[in-house]
């Protein structure tokens, strides 16, 4: 509240400029409607911004997360085949369905939509969803600023910074981050009825149905991403600015908010804590590290807002950390000094802007750790939306005087021209995984091996296999006790040998690829899950060289340690197979198929050996599975014939054989005459 004048002292009343005057609203005060044209204005705003991110919709994916949440997501896997509808018990599911320890369910089903309607997963699709639902986010921002009693031409400011800022980038061009612009719609849109919800009070209307709506917002809004727990607290910086004064009564009016943001908080807790997210063994800081690290990140976020860069998918920890970050209490402290000043000035709508900042970016300021995340851009996106208020309720008062009009025009011209350029080039750097970390080692140098270890990753999945040797080479070079780093080489040198193109050298590459992953293994630091798929991996090579019982100890090892290494079991059952131990094949295809129950091959495989040891029905039942898998597998057809044949049923096998046929299976004189019933 403005503070009151003293008695006798009338006439030395705080003075109140005419613009912070407007800035008073009541929630009575307003009208629950947009002002005249404003639709006309967020449509301009959001076409500018869609415009900025028209190169977003050629981008592919990077392995930077992209891998677990969609490609490699189990859950997605079997979307075509299995139908969306099957998928959804398991994407909904506390344990199936977190990914990296993030429980976000929602944008997963969306990626499964995607697929179901795609066939497979469409990568333009994907970034138009993500630009879609970023515009979506730019609408209900400027609808949130109109019911705070910005006009026209304010909401179009504030909505058009929040629609081509620089630090949005992250959020709308990395197709991971869908689950930033789908909390965030449903985020906003809550507000928005919130807001509604306060009107309706004054004016004495029923608004039961408004607060319904709101509760399913923010349960949608929970299960995007839980950064939406800050959504109550959102509330209560609106509660400030509409004059509303502080009491139980608005804390207990939200009672289901603040319990669904205990529960999407406990959950994620919880599923970070299961994948180790929450250990902080990496950096060992100490918790005044920590508070510091946070108060740093706050003050670098600000400074971002007007000076976006340098903007990077990574922003790794510093050891040790520089002295800035010790430093950067003092600026925390005066900044919140400065606010405390513009609250006894009652100067509301900068209270609100670093409230509404302040509320929904303090989880994210790493005093708790949770991952590796450090001064994200992405972290920014729901966050400055306070800020983005402030200048959209500036731009408002000072485009309204006539002398000053021209002049604030020419400055949000300038500064919206630099973020739209800023914008289109940071799209670029999302372009595919060659890009991102390429432009990750601009910045970075030869000071972290974590960004050529991931180039080498994606130049290796795309077949450059001596591009990602280079940059392999070099990550050991930076950081040469990682054991990660000789397992990645020798996954390369033994892809290389596999692959037929350097069958000169294949018997050397295999060489070069044991030597690393013993390399790997002499390491103490190799953790047990990377030790087992070192060891499975070692196993693979050396039976690549008839190596078989050494292959079959090196798995063996390996799955003692991680029973849970599909690979392990796929690798050693050609090992068991190839040396005659047709049993313990059998029993490892088994276990595999417990991991991917939808790979015919296996099936097909397994099917083989089960006719061999004339277990005709069990071969019989396996080989069908293969073939409802893939109809198109004539060498099943074949063996499943001929496992009718030794069952006895050779009207069923006379089928099979014709099917082959059909298929272009050349059949073998033997299979002939049994056709022919010889």
């Amino acid at each position: 509240m403005a503070k009151r004048p003293k008695p006798g002292k009338v006439q030395q009343r705080p003075q109140v400029r005419p613009q912070e005057r407007k800035a008073r609203p009541s929630a009575a005060s307003q009208e629950d409607r947009a002002p005249s044209g404003w639709l006309t204005y967020a449509l301009v705003a959001m076409a500018i911004t869609a415009l900025c991110y028209i190169p977003s919709l050629s981008n592919k994916l990077v392995n930077w997360d992209d891998d677990p949440n969609i490609t490699e997501n189990r859950n997605l896997q079997r979307i075509n085949e299995d139908g969306l509808m099957h998928a959804i018990p398991n994407i909904f599911d506390l344990e199936k369905g977190s990914v990296i320890g993030n429980y976000n369910p929602l944008p997963i089903l969306t990626f499964a939509i995607e697929k179901a309607i795609a066939g497979d997963f469409n990568t333009t699709l994907i970034h138009f969803t993500n630009l879609l639902l970023h515009l979506l986010t730019v609408f209900f921002a400027m609808k949130l600023l109109t019911g705070m009693g910005l006009g026209n031409w304010g909401s179009f400011a504030g909505g058009l910074l929040f629609g081509i800022h620089p630090m949005r980038v992250e959020s709308v061009a990395w197709a991971t981050e869908r689950k930033d612009v789908l909390f965030a719609v449903f985020f906003f849109a809550a507000l928005v009825y919130y807001v509604r919800w306060l009107k309706q009070e004054e004016r004495g209307e029923s608004r039961t149905g408004t607060y319904i709506a709101m509760i399913v917002l923010a349960l949608l809004s929970c299960l995007s991403k839980v950064q939406a727990v800050t959504l109550p607290l959102s509330m209560l910086a609106l509660d400030y600015w509409f004059r509303r004064p502080l009491s139980f009564k608005l804390i207990l009016e939200k009672a289901p908010f603040w319990a669904l943001s205990l529960a999407f908080g406990l959950i994620n807790l919880y599923t970070l804590k299961q994948q180790g997210s929450t250990e902080d063994d990496l950096t060992n800081f100490t918790f005044l590290d920590r508070l510091c690290i946070g108060m740093y990140s706050f003050c670098v976020y600000l400074y971002k807002l007007v000076l976006p860069y340098p903007m990077s998918p990574l922003y790794p920890y510093p050891k040790p950390l520089p002295a800035e970050v010790y430093v950067a209490p003092l600026f925390f402290v005066a900044v919140w000094a400065g606010i405390w000043w513009l609250w006894r000035k009652d100067r509301r709508i900068w209270v609100f802007g670093m409230l509404f900042f302040f509320f929904n970016v303090m989880f994210l300021l790493q005093v708790l750790g949770a991952g590796q995340g450090y001064k994200a851009d992405r972290f920014t996106y729901v966050p400055y939306f306070g800020f983005f208020a402030v200048a959209a309720w500036y731009f408002e008062q000072y485009y309204r005087k006539e002398q000053s009009r021209s002049l604030v025009q020419v400055i949000a011209a300038i500064a919206f021209l630099i973020f739209a350029v800023l914008t289109v080039r940071q799209i670029g750097v999302w372009k595919n995984g060659e890009s991102l970390w390429t432009h990750v080692i601009k910045f970075e140098g030869k000071s972290n091996s974590l960004p050529y270890w991931n180039r080498g990753q994606y130049y290796r999945s795309n077949g450059d296999f001596n591009k990602a040797l280079q940059d392999y080479s070099q990550a050991v070079a930076i950081e040469p006790q990682n054991p990660e780093l000789y397992n990645s080489r020798g996954k390369t040198y033994f892809d290389m040998a596999m692959s037929g193109k350097y069958e000169s050298q294949s018997k050397e590459l295999v060489q070069k690829a044991l030597k690393d992953y013993t390399q790997a293994l002499s390491i103490p630091t190799v953790k047990p899950k990377s030790k087992a798929e070192i060891l499975i991996n070692r196993g693979a090579a050396n039976g690549s060289q008839q190596n078989f019982q050494q292959s079959i100890q090196d798995i063996t090892e390996g799955l003692k340690i991680d029973p849970t290494n599909e690979n392990g079991y796929f690798n050693r059952s050609i090992a068991y197979y190839t040396v005659g131990q047709l049993d313990n094949a059998l029993s490892d295809y088994n276990e595999y198929l417990k991991f991917q129950p939808n790979n015919a091959n296996v099936w097909y495989e397994s099917g083989m050996i089960l006719r061999a040891k004339a277990r005709n029905q069990e071969a019989i039942e396996r080989l069908t599975r293969a073939v409802q898998l893939d109809p198109g597998m004539g060498i099943a057809f074949v063996e499943r014939a001929r496992a009718y044949i030794q069952a006895g049923d050779k009207a069923s096998a006379r089928q099979d054989y014709q099917r082959a046929l059909q298929l272009g299976i050349r059949l073998s004189e033997a299979d002939i005459k049994m056709m022919n019933g010889q």
